[in-house]
C-alpha cells in the first residue's frame, strides 16, 4: 500500500456554481498523512473536513495562480483554521501577489480577528500563517516532500505554474491551468501521476454560447488558456507517466458532456491508466 494518495476535494473549471454543481479547483496530496493543499477554490474548507480532515491537519498550502477559482476560499480557509485549531505556523506557498492576498484579507477581517483576541482570548492570527512567494524553479523541501514549479501558459495570467511534487519514491505533477504546453510533457516525464485540466470541445462551445451575455469573450479565453482533451492525452503519453487523473473539467454542468466523453476525448490519444475524477474522489498514487 502506497504512503502517497490523491484525494479531489473540487474538480469543477471556472468560478461558477449551479444547483448540484461540483466544487471549484482544490485537492490534497497526502504523503505519509500529512495532506498538502493544493488551490483554495470555493468550498475547499469543507471539502477538507468532508474528506476526514480537522482543520488542525492543516499544514501546507501551495496555489498555482490567481484565477478565483483557484484561490477564492484561502483567506476563509486560513482565518478558518485560526478559529478552529490551536496555534501554529501554517505555510503558504504561491505566486505573486500571494503576500498581499493574504495581507489585504486579514486586513479586512481585522474587526472579526480582534474581537476573538479579546473577547475569546485567542492568540492573534499574526505569526501564524508564513507567505512564500515563487516562481519557477524550487518552491520548497521539507522532511516529505520536493515541489518544483514551471511556468505554463495561461493568458492573460502570467504567474501560473504547474506542480511536481517528489516525496522519494513518487512523483506526482499538477498541470494547473494552461493550454497545450509540451514543456509540460517533459517536467512531468516518468512521473507516477499527472494531475490534468482537462476541456471538451464541443461542450465547451456550448456553455460559452450560453454565457455570451455575461462573458462574451469566454471561447478566446479558453482556446487560449486551456487544454482540450485529445491534447491532454498527448501531454501524457509523451510523458511517459503512469497514471492521468482528470481534473478541472470544463465544461461541468454541461448535460450532454460527461465523464464518459471527456474520457473518449483523452483516449485518442493515451492508452494508460486513466482517472475521470470527482469531488472527494481518493487515488492512490
Amino acid at each position: 500500500m502506497s504512503d502517497t494518495k490523491l484525494i479531489l476535494l473540487g474538480t469543477k473549471g471556472g468560478p461558477r456554481l449551479t444547483t448540484g454543481s461540483d466544487w471549484p479547483t482544490s485537492m490534497v496530496l497526502d504523503v505519509k498523512g500529512r495532506p498538502y493543499i493544493i488551490d483554495t477554490g470555493m468550498g475547499v474548507t469543507r471539502q477538507f473536513v468532508e474528506a476526514g480532515y480537522a482543520l488542525s491537519d492543516v499544514h501546507t498550502v501551495v496555489i498555482t495562480h490567481h484565477h478565483s477559482d483557484h484561490i477564492l476560499e484561502l483567506g476563509p480557509l486560513l482565518h478558518t483554521t485560526w478559529t478552529s485549531s490551536p496555534f501554529r505556523e501554517v505555510n503558504v506557498y504561491g505566486p505573486p501577489p500571494l503576500n498581499e492576498h493574504v495581507d489585504f484579507f486579514f486586513k479586512a477581517m481585522g474587526y472579526d480577528t480582534g474581537i476573538r483576541v479579546r473577547d475569546e482570548k485567542q492568540t492573534p492570527p499574526s505569526g501564524m500563517f508564513k507567505t512564500h512567494e515563487f516562481t519557477e524553479g524550487l518552491v520548497f523541501e521539507d522532511d516529505l516532500v520536493r515541489v518544483t514549479a514551471l511556468r505554463v501558459e495561461h493568458p492573460p495570467v502570467t504567474e501560473c505554474y504547474a506542480l511536481k511534487f517528489e516525496t522519494g519514491d513518487k512523483t506526482v505533477v499538477f498541470s494547473a491551468d494552461t493550454t497545450y504546453f509540451p514543456p509540460l510533457a517533459e517536467f512531468a516525464k516518468g512521473a507516477d501521476m499527472l494531475v490534468h485540466e482537462v476541456m471538451h470541445r464541443e461542450g465547451t462551445i456550448r456553455m460559452c454560447e450560453r454565457l455570451k451575455p455575461v462573458k462574451p469573450n469566454l471561447w478566446e479565453h479558453m482556446i487560449l488558456g486551456h487544454t482540450f482533451g485529445d491534447d491532454v492525452g498527448r501531454i501524457a503519453t509523451d510523458a511517459g507517466v503512469g497514471h492521468l487523473v482528470l481534473n478541472h473539467f470544463t465544461p461541468s454542468d454541461d448535460p450532454d458532456t460527461g465523464p464518459a466523453e471527456f474520457e473518449a476525448i483523452v483516449r485518442e490519444t493515451w492508452d494508460g491508466q486513466l482517472t475521470v475524477g470527482s469531488d472527494l474522489l481518493e487515488v492512490e498514487v
